[in-house]
């Protein structure tokens, strides 16, 4: 259910963020929706209203973003000063570099020997590409076209798309289409910008191949990069032209191969062959409320809410439907674990407090877990063991401002709820640990909770400011807490003995500090 590109894995850690510092890389298989779903975290969007009128499933995770980190180390940018702050999450130590006239979207390259990043400068209209080395920081600028605020890249690293996405600029008039996308040869040194269809809402790699996509308004434009970048063809995915592009979500799968289309109110998902332009349908037994593609490439799950039909379509063959039936319980969302082997079933639309596990290998077994607060989001660690529960704040007497609870899947075990003092506003997770932020700016609540698995222990970490940004970095045994503060403030957790250490002015000989003080 989520209206944006699948969040990506950075390094063996999942990452998702109400407020983002940056652009997170694609993992190849990418979902969109139309303009028309720039929301605040949290609002009702996409999913067709049942036949009984609930509303429709709240997408949430649209909202969510990786933060920027790459080998051991967090990059930061600050778009008044111009410069790009390295920090070293072994050692804390930090090392700044000039980047462009307004730095400000952070995205980690992949595929690359050390620790590497490439920054949207907002004001200079470039890109400037960084490499950390032990005898410095070295810096190349690419020219970008206009209003560029997302990248995504080629899993070797190669390639790099700058596009604006127009949900990420509110207000914009409707004649701004947002349609020059700037492909980026890291290697050669290149930039070429393009033209695609209006407004873009997810651009991708095909895997294994020298072809890009940009999923628009205007269908589906195919980009050829083996030689100079061009436009070959745009690929419409419907036989109605007037159709509103706003009532609908298209994924490519990872080969770049199809797309598959759901629309709000309908029964059918449309698959298309890009290459052959060519659509069929595949319908099921009511308006399908969410469509999600396994990051393997293997399969995609639908979800029908008003006959809690769940469907699993083969990659290979969407018409060899698979189909079952959650008996008893409301399901209008889907969110399939890493790997590709279960998919987590729920609905935020209605105040339900279980979810469902459905085993997508052999067997299909369905297991039904008990909650004590409504589904938010449901965010699987990696290895697909363990899962972050968020649930909405809950009014009356004996509300509480948010909550989280910590969810085995790997095993049939009860699940730990956890009350918050802040509204949650973002989770990042590892295989053993998870990492989740709450922020209320009206009360100045801000903090952190670690949780352990598999022991599913919870420890509470008070923060000075709010924080922006949540994320891990294994290789240093640490998870950090990005907030926002004029001088820069990053506070590192350490995963075995939970010790917090807080770094205060990247620019300024930065300083660790207590974190939960000012």
């Amino acid at each position: 259910m989520r209206r944006h590109m699948r969040s990506s894995v950075l390094l063996p850690c999942l990452v998702f963020l109400v407020t983002a510092c940056g652009a997170d890389a694609l993992s190849g298989m990418e979902r969109a929706a139309s303009d028309d779903d720039a929301r605040a975290p949290g609002e009702g969007v996409g999913g067709a209203p049942g036949a009984d009128g609930d509303p429709p499933e709240r997408e949430i995770e649209s909202d969510y973003e990786a933060p920027v980190a790459t080998g051991n180390v967090v990059w930061i940018a600050n778009p008044k000063s111009g410069r790009v702050a390295l920090v070293d999450a072994s050692t804390l130590q930090v090392r700044t570099v000039e980047a462009g006239n307004g730095p400000t979207y952070l995205a980690s390259v992949p595929g690359q020997a050390g620790d590497t990043t490439l920054v949207l400068n907002v004001l200079s209209e470039d890109a400037t590409l960084l490499k950390a080395t032990p005898q410095g920081i070295t810096t190349t600028t690419f020219k970008t076209a206009k209003h560029a605020n997302t990248l995504v890249f080629s899993a070797d690293g190669r390639f790099a798309i700058a596009w604006a996405d127009a949900r990420k600029v509110p207000g914009a008039p409707r004649t701004e289409g947002f349609q020059d996308l700037t492909v980026l040869d890291l290697t050669a040194g290149t930039s070429t910008i393009l033209a695609v269809g209006y407004r873009p809402v997810a651009v991708g790699f095909a895997e294994g191949q020298a072809r890009a996509h940009a999923v628009t308004q205007d269908g589906v434009a195919l980009v050829d990069v083996s030689g100079t970048p061009r436009v070959t063809k745009n690929v419409a995915i419907s036989t109605t032209p007037n159709e509103d592009p706003g009532t609908r979500d298209v994924f490519v799968t990872k080969d770049g191969q199809r797309a598959f289309v759901r629309r709000d109110g309908s029964s059918a998902i449309t698959v298309v062959d890009l290459d052959a332009d060519t659509r069929a349908d595949v319908t099921l037994t009511g308006p399908v409320t969410d469509l999600d593609l396994a990051d393997t490439g293997e399969r995609a799950v639908a979800v029908v809410r008003d006959t809690a039909e769940v469907a699993v379509l083969p990659i290979a063959d969407p018409t060899n439907v698979t189909s079952v039936t959650v008996a008893g319980e409301t399901i209008g969302s889907v969110a399939i674990a890493p790997g590709g082997t279960k998919a987590l079933l729920y609905t935020n639309a209605l105040a339900v407090e279980r979810f469902s596990i459905l085993d997508l290998g052999q067997g299909s077994a369905l297991r039904t877990v008990r909650l004590y607060s409504p589904v938010l989001g449901i965010f699987s660690t990696p290895d697909a063991q363990h899962a972050v529960v968020l649930h909405d704040k809950t009014g009356g007497a004996n509300g509480s401002p948010g909550a989280f609870s910590v969810v085995p899947i790997g095993q049939t075990l009860p699940a730990k709820i956890v009350a918050t003092e802040a509204p949650p506003t973002a989770v990042a997770t590892t295989n053993d640990r998870a990492i989740i932020a709450e922020r209320d700016d009206a009360t100045k609540v801000y903090g952190a909770y670690l949780a352990r698995m598999p022991q599913l222990m919870v420890e509470r970490y008070a923060l000075a400011s709010p924080p922006i940004a949540v994320g891990a970095v294994p290789g240093a045994k640490r998870v950090f807490v990005a907030q926002q503060h004029p001088e820069g403030r990053l506070t590192f957790i350490d995963l075995e003995s939970g010790v917090a250490r807080t770094l205060t002015g990247f620019e300024l000989s930065s300083r660790v500090v207590d974190g939960s003080k000012p």
